[in-house]
């Protein structure tokens, strides 16, 4: 019985685990990419001086 409790218990965090870095692979893509939109603005800001 306990054996089953921790095979349940290794699989449900092994599925948290891989939930979290790929949602936090995604957060930190669009962050990226959020920053490289916010560079080129204020390239051409800087161009028209």
């Amino acid at each position: 019985m306990a054996k089953n409790l921790y095979l349940y218990l290794f699989v449900l965090s092994a599925l948290i685990a891989v939930f979290l870095y790929f949602n936090s692979k995604r957060i930190i893509d669009d962050q990226e990419n959020t920053i490289r939109e916010l560079n080129a603005k204020i390239e051409k800001l800087e161009n028209k001086k």
